[in-house]
Formats: C-alpha cells, sequence, structure tokens
C-alpha cells in the first residue's frame, strides 16, 4: 500500500512529477499488481518491457518522465494469460484487445481501470481518486523463423492484415471488400461479414504472427513494431530465457535476464538518463483532460 507521501509533487532527476500524475502512476501499478497476481497464480512468465524496464534497471521505478507501464510476454505465455484473465472474470479491471472485443484496434491487449471518461465516482473510489482511464499495456513477443525467406514472407502475410485491421473503418467498403475476398482466396479463409470481422481479421494476423516456434528461431519481436516499419527488429531469445525481479517503486517487477543487451539495443547508452517526452505526447490523459473539463467535470 502506496504512504501518502507518494502522491505528492516531486522532483526526480530535475523533473518535476505533479500530485495528478501521481495518482496516474499509483492507478498503474495497482493494475501491473493485478496482473502480476493472475501471473503468479497460473504460473505464467512475464517481463518488463520498453521504458518500464529501462525504469527498474535504471531508477528502481519509474522514469520520471514516463506515463505508463508496459510488460511483454511469449506467445504461449501471452495467450495463456488471456485464458487467465477471462478465468478470473475480476469486474474491477476492464481488459482491452481484439480477444475481448471484436471492434479493438490495437494489436496487443491492455488492462485499464475503466472503459472511458467520465469514470463514476465508485470506480475512482477504487483507484486513487484518478479521474482517467490508465492501465498497462501486454505485448506479445513471437518467434521469427531464422530462415530469412520465410521471415519475410511472414512479415509481408502480418502487413497485408495488419493494414486491413488498422485502417478497417477508414477503408471505402467496396475497396475492403475486394481486398477481404483476396486473402480468403489466397489464404483458404472465410470471413463472417458482421460486426465480429475486425476481430475475425486480427485473430488471423496474430495466428501468422505466432507461425514457428522456439526450434525454428533464434529471435524473438513484436511483429507489429515490424509491420509498422521497423523490420529488422528483434531480440535475442536467450534474453528471454529468464528473469529476475528488481524494484519497481514499492513492488517488484520481473526484468529479462538480458535486460542489459535489451537495453543498449533499444537506447544505446541507456544508463545515461535523458529527458523526453516527446514520444509519448506527455501526459497521455491530456485529450481526456481537455474533454471532462469541456463538459464541466472538475479534475
Amino acid at each position: 500500500m502506496m504512504n501518502s507521501d507518494f502522491f505528492k509533487e516531486e522532483v526526480r532527476e530535475g523533473f518535476c512529477i505533479s500530485a495528478e500524475m501521481k495518482k496516474v502512476w499509483a492507478v498503474e501499478m495497482k493494475v501491473l499488481s493485478f496482473v502480476i497476481s493472475v501471473c503468479k497464480k497460473y504460473d505464467i512468465p512475464y517481463f518488463a518491457d520498453y521504458g518500464t524496464l529501462l525504469g527498474a534497471v535504471r531508477h528502481k521505478g519509474f522514469i520520471p518522465w514516463d506515463d505508463d507501464i508496459d510488460i511483454c510476454l511469449k506467445r504461449s505465455d501471452y495467450m495463456r494469460l488471456i485464458e487467465a484473465f477471462k478465468k478470473e472474470n475480476n469486474t474491477d479491471y476492464v481488459y482491452n484487445g481484439f480477444y475481448f472485443s471484436d471492434t479493438s484496434g490495437q494489436p496487443f491487449m491492455s488492462v485499464s481501470d475503466y472503459t472511458g471518461v467520465p469514470i463514476p465516482a465508485s470506480v475512482q473510489e477504487k483507484f486513487f481518486g484518478c479521474p482517467y482511464v490508465a492501465g498497462i499495456d501486454i505485448y506479445p513477443l513471437d518467434y521469427v523463423p531464422r530462415d530469412s525467406e520465410l521471415a519475410g514472407l511472414q512479415l509481408n502475410m502480418y502487413v497485408a492484415l495488419y493494414d486491413i485491421a488498422i485502417r478497417f473503418y477508414e477503408i471505402p467498403r467496396q475497396e475492403l471488400e475486394d481486398n477481404l475476398g483476396q486473402i480468403e482466396q489466397i489464404y483458404n479463409v472465410k470471413f463472417v461479414r458482421d460486426n465480429t470481422l475486425r476481430g475475425q481479421i486480427w485473430r488471423l494476423a496474430d495466428s501468422i504472427a505466432a507461425m514457428f516456434n522456439e526450434e525454428e528461431s533464434d529471435k524473438l519481436t513484436f511483429l507489429a513494431r515490424n509491420a509498422q516499419g521497423d523490420a529488422g527488429f528483434g531480440y535475442n531469445k536467450e534474453w528471454y530465457d529468464s528473469s529476475v525481479d528488481m524494484k519497481f517503486e514499492d513492488m517488484d517487477i520481473a526484468v529479462p535476464c538480458g535486460y542489459d543487451d535489451i537495453l543498449t539495443m533499444l537506447y544505446g547508452d541507456y544508463k545515461v538518463p535523458v529527458c523526453n517526452t516527446s514520444s509519448h505526447n506527455y501526459p497521455f490523459y491530456a485529450k481526456q483532460k481537455e474533454f471532462l473539463l469541456e463538459n464541466g467535470y472538475e479534475v
């Protein structure tokens, strides 16, 4: 349980963290604690990812100018976690992603405190009085085939579906239908044209991401990142052979055994802090705050 001092405005590394952001951090840590408890209950390995990994290693908590929490799991564990969430059916948390909603627009899952603003007072009471939707992002890591031709084919197949799923509501209907018809022929599948269509496309893309196993691979990747233009992105699989626990604020978080190699690949000389809020449009809840204020809500 966080003490009252945690919620006070604070300067870390010369950066001012507002009391408002501290509430958001607290919500994210509560969601993370819940997710970790489910992982432990079902013996599912997970790993801190991206800025959360960097924060754990370098700051023993949040990077002062960061505003979110990311974790990742190997594909088989990621799918087990989805099933575990469904078994637990904990109504205090909201599960987001195409395995929970056919209208989802994101290629990963997340867990949050609520669905959207305004958040009912009864929910805010459970989450430190925070008026914003906040939570954690959870990414799958898939094996990349060591055969470069197979890897290229897999990525091309994934990109074709990823592009349609991402732009689903922007594509003219006839163009969408033409694309779906081609995919049905090439992949020997049949889409049901109903309100689950976007979810069907996402799940087919996910099955392509999960095509290969550890024996066929030397690398792990989040294939959506490759589809977004970082085609050569990938981690050595042995960097995720095991995990070690590190402090993250007032709790522990699992980091991959190869954290030094991972952080060096992602950030270069990661041990030297460089203040950067531009990559997240910091703070992420700015639009939520603007909406609440414009509609007469107190924040």
